[in-house]
This record gives structure tokens, sequence and C-alpha cells, in this order.
């Protein structure tokens, strides 16, 4: 009788992976959807997840912790026993890399603002010769974190004329899509020069805070910042000053510091008034939310159950098993 594998999906996000973790998996495996609340069911091999604290308790049996996405900010490492190895996924890189391309082009030719004076009769920025408005091509964008997110914007937005430098804590190499790549101790030099400034890093203790108010002021009256990783990298309080007094030209926000909970489903995403101002994008962090984000991940999540199930090295691995 063939063995039967068994993993848990911890909350309705991860609960949604489970239709394409079924087309691809190739070994026997139950997926057992469970809230985020309560004790969890029974024992299990595998733990699909995108936070997990301390006091969430650990399913007897448990090999695998994977977490179903690429940030693991929200998951307590240390809160996890040593012997059982946590890995993430990926897949999000394209979807976010055709929504910084998208947003950018957006602002630069004033879409939105255009389009809404447009339905109410107004047209002055077009056939009646009023304000023009800008191209992509030729700005300089900086990408702060070089890894697949930063790379994917790197590659679309070069394709179209900008001419893109990264930085990052570990540079090696330039890879497609970037003129140069700079330590992380270059960033206030870089900062200056850029037209727009793409937020692709990782949240830890070392980048929280990393746009504050006074390397905001090194920016030009007219860049924009664009944050597709986590909003705690900027910080909040001095982003929405500088944007009210206008000394920026502006933000596309898809990434917040409060999100909705149980109690709080319509959480407003910030402290301050962002949707007052006119000189944001802001969306709740959908940029990689799209049905090729669900085909990939699940590939890779399914292709790590696989690994367990036969014995092979997992991939995507942060914390190796001790011993």
């Amino acid at each position: 009788m063939a063995v039967t594998y068994r993993a848990l999906l911890v909350g309705e996000l991860v609960a949604a992976y489970r239709g394409h973790l079924c087309a691809a998996l190739t070994t026997p495996w139950e997926l057992v959807a469970v809230g985020t609340a309560g004790p969890l069911p029974g024992a299990a091999d595998a733990l699909l997840t995108v936070r997990w604290r301390a006091g969430d308790g650990t399913p007897d049996g448990l090999r695998l912790l994977q977490v179903a996405a690429a940030g693991y900010d929200s998951i307590d490492l240390g809160a996890i026993p040593p012997r059982v190895p946590v890995c993430n996924a990926y897949g999000h890189e394209p979807a976010i890399g055709e929504y910084v391309l998208m947003t950018m082009l957006a602002w630069t030719h004033r879409l939105l603002p255009t389009e809404r004076a447009f339905r109410g009769g107004d047209w002055s920025m077009g056939f009646q010769p009023g304000p023009t408005h800008g191209e992509l091509a030729g700005n300089a964008v900086l990408v702060i974190g070089t890894g697949r997110i930063g790379r994917a914007v790197a590659e679309r937005l070069t394709a179209l004329g900008c001419r893109v430098v990264g930085v990052n804590r570990t540079p090696r190499g330039s890879p497609a899509g970037f003129a140069a790549i700079h330590p992380l101790a270059e960033l206030d030099v870089l900062l200056p020069e850029a037209d727009f400034v793409v937020v692709a890093c990782a949240l830890d203790d070392g980048t929280r805070g990393l746009l504050d108010a006074r390397r905001l002021a090194l920016l030009k009256p007219h860049a924009v910042v664009v944050n597709v990783a986590r909003g705690p990298i900027v910080e909040e309080a001095a982003l929405y000053a500088a944007l009210a007094e206008r000394r920026i030209g502006g933000a596309i926000l898809d990434v917040w510091w409060r999100y909705p909970t149980d109690a709080e489903p319509r959480r407003e995403p910030s402290a301050f008034p962002f949707a007052t101002l006119d000189n944001v994008i802001m969306t709740p962090h959908c940029s990689a939310w799209t049905d090729g984000l669900f085909r990939r991940r699940a590939a890779e999540m399914a292709d790590n159950l696989d690994r367990l199930a036969e014995g092979r090295p997992l991939r995507n691995v942060i914390r190796a098993a001790a011993g």
C-alpha cells in the first residue's frame, strides 16, 4: 500500500494554492486546509504557511515548514524546532516586474488624472493644447535590492530605454538589465541621481527604515518612490510628509505598514491619510496577485513536497535542519 504524506495549508491565502498543488504533485499527498486560529489538527509531514510565531505549536512528525511566499519576515524562525528545515517560494517576480512597469508608465504619461479629467469633459491634456506629459524612456531608475524582483524590474525598464542601476548589500557583477550594481553603502550618493527609486529588497533589521527622512531629502523634487517590497523599509511619517509637502514628486505604493485583521477587515493601511494625496498611486498589495503566480509558486512548493517524500535535497532553503 502506497504511503500518503500529509501537509497542512494554514490560512485562507495558502489554501488558495490547493488546486494548483494537487495538479503539480507527483507523489501522494493529503492536503488539508486549516484556519489560523486554534490548534493544528493532528500530525503532518509538512506545513505550508505565510506566518508563524512562538506559541503556534508544531505538528507531530513535522519535517518541513514551507513558506508560501518569498518574504519570511512574518516567520519566527526561533519558534520552529531546529530539526525542521524552512524553505520559501518564488514565482512572483514576473508579475511584480509588470506592475512596476505599468504604474511607472501610467505615472509618466499622467494616465489616471488625464482619464479622470476627460471623463469630465476636459480636452486640455491633448487635443486642445495644454500641459504635456512625460515618457518613461530616458529616466534614471535606482533599484534597491537586486534579487529576483529587482532583476525582473531592471530587465523591463531597460528594454524601454531607462538607465537602471542597482544597490545591494552583496553586489555580484551586473545581471541583465542593470547598467551597474553598487554596494548599499553608496545609497546616499545614488539617490540624488534617480528619477525613480524602486524598493525591492527584503525587510530585516538592516533595511527597516532604510529610506528615512534624511534619505528622502536627498531625492530630486520630481523623484518618485515605488515600493513593492515591504512598507516599513520606508519610514512612514517621513514619506507622508515629503509627499504632502511636495518635497518629492510622488509615490507608487503596493505595500503598507498596517494590514487587515479578523477584527478590522477594513483597516487603514497607514496611520497617515495617504488616500487624500493626489501624488500617490496606491494598491492593496496586489502586484503579484496573478493567475501566473499561483501556477509558478504552487509548482515550486509541490516540487519541495515531492523532494521531501522522495528524500531528495530541498530547494530555496532559508534555514537548513540542524543535526
